[in-house]
This record gives C-alpha cells, sequence and structure tokens, in this order.
C-alpha cells in the first residue's frame, strides 16, 4: 500500500481516508503530528495508486489488513468516498477501532440519483484530464500550495474511468452493512448543512442505527470540512481521541 506517514511512532494512530481524486483532503489536519502518528494511504485508483482501477471490497479488505498490521487499535476518519470506505471498515472490522469520523458520507443511494451522480462524475473526469482546468479545480477546493496543486494536477491525469464508475456505484449503503449498529465505540456522522440530502439524511440515519454514534450538521458548510472547517474539524478530532 502507498501511503503518506507523520509524527512519532510510539503516538497514537489517527488513520485517514481521503475523498476521491484528493489526496491532499486532509492537509490541513497534518499539524496534528505534534501529538499523534498520522497514516494517509492512497486508496487505489487514486493519487500514487492508479496503478490498479478502485474496487470497494478490495480496498476495504486492503486497508483492513494494513490496519490489522499495526498491532494497535487506531482512530479512523474518512471523508466522501473515504467516509463510505470508513463505514464500511467500522461495520466489519470492529476490533481494528478506537472510534471514528465519518464525514460527508453518502449511503442513501436511489437508482434515479446514482445515474445522476454518475454521469456528473464522468463529465468531470473529462475536465479533470485537462491539466489547465484540473488545476483550476484544486484551487477552488483550497489546493493553494503549489507543489501539492502540482501533485494534485499529475495524479488526476491517471485515474481511469474504471475507477469513477466503481466509485460512484461501489455498494457501500447502510442497509448492505449491519454491522454498523453494533460497533461499541464512539463515532461522529458529520455532514455540512449545504451538502446534498443524501448526505445529511445519511448522517442522521447512522445516528438511529447505532447508540454509540451522534449525527452533527454544521450550517454553511459544504462538501469541504476539512479543509475549509479545519480549526473546528481539528479540534473535534483531539476531543474524540
Amino acid at each position: 500500500m502507498i501511503y503518506h506517514e507523520y509524527g512519532k511512532e510510539h503516538n497514537d494512530i489517527i488513520f485517514f481516508l481521503h475523498g476521491a481524486s484528493m489526496v491532499h483532503t486532509f492537509r490541513r489536519q497534518y499539524e496534528l503530528a505534534d501529538r499523534y502518528h498520522l497514516y494517509v494511504p492512497h486508496i487505489a485508483g487514486f493519487g500514487d495508486h492508479t496503478d490498479v482501477t478502485f474496487e470497494a471490497r478490495a480496498a476495504i479488505t486492503e486497508l483492513a489488513e494494513f490496519i490489522r498490521g499495526l498491532d494497535k487499535k487506531v482512530f479512523l476518519v474518512g471523508f466522501s468516498l473515504g467516509a463510505q470506505l470508513a463505514f464500511a471498515l467500522v461495520s466489519d472490522y470492529p476490533e481494528l477501532f478506537n472510534g471514528a469520523i465519518i464525514a460527508s458520507p453518502w449511503l442513501i443511494k436511489e437508482e434515479s440519483i446514482l445515474a445522476k451522480v454518475m454521469n456528473v462524475n464522468l463529465k468531470n473526469l473529462k475536465g479533470m484530464h485537462n491539466r489547465r482546468l484540473c488545476s483550476f479545480v484544486a484551487i477552488l477546493n483550497g489546493l493553494t500550495n503549489k507543489k501539492l496543486r502540482k501533485e494534485f494536477v499529475e495524479q488526476n491525469q491517471h485515474v481511469s474511468e474504471a475507477t469513477i464508475r466503481n466509485v460512484v456505484d461501489n455498494g457501500i449503503t447502510i442497509d448492505k452493512y449491519p454491522g454498523f449498529k453494533s460497533a461499541d465505540f464512539p463515532v461522529l456522522a458529520l455532514a455540512g448543512g449545504r451538502e446534498y440530502a443524501a448526505v445529511t439524511d445519511s448522517v442522521k440515519k447512522l445516528e438511529e442505527i447505532n447508540s454509540n454514534c451522534r449525527a452533527e450538521v454544521w450550517e454553511g458548510a459544504k462538501h469541504n470540512i476539512p479543509w475549509a472547517y479545519a480549526e473546528r474539524f481539528n479540534e473535534t478530532i483531539v476531543k474524540m481521541c
């Protein structure tokens, strides 16, 4: 597995799962390395791991095996695609975790919405393969660091249509992962108030089915919490860790 690692080995571990096409989702959380040991894997199909096509089940298994090899429980933080994977990991491998933040998950997927999202994401992929447009997208997503923006552009030239199709139609939904209801550690399900209803509804549903999970909807936030609301998000992570 390809991953970035920050902080000292003996510290408690936070394991971050980035959003689709954005390995640097958690760049404003790296400051937490002064007190935690951070792992940021490149999810299969993205970043420097585009030599394979994303497949949800394979990615979940790969991540679980890597975490198990760390020989200690970790605190899990996922955003967007990473949040969907985090939900699946928490559901199927609860013994690996001591807490989790599931931020902006899309776990309630109606067929009609799925088709629309697929079309939008395939169209966006074509734009991302245009280097100039990709760089502009990076800036819109707060990636102002020139070096990181260059990495973002290069990495996204190699994301495949098959990966995007598999990301959108990944089969990760609340009803397919019943193990979540018995996860016995603190979980925060988080969304922005200006996100799609399917995302905020997913967060509220997670709170309903697990008494250890609480839901928060941050008013004003879009699909941008880790970087646009970094100070508050980092404080939330520290409180839960």
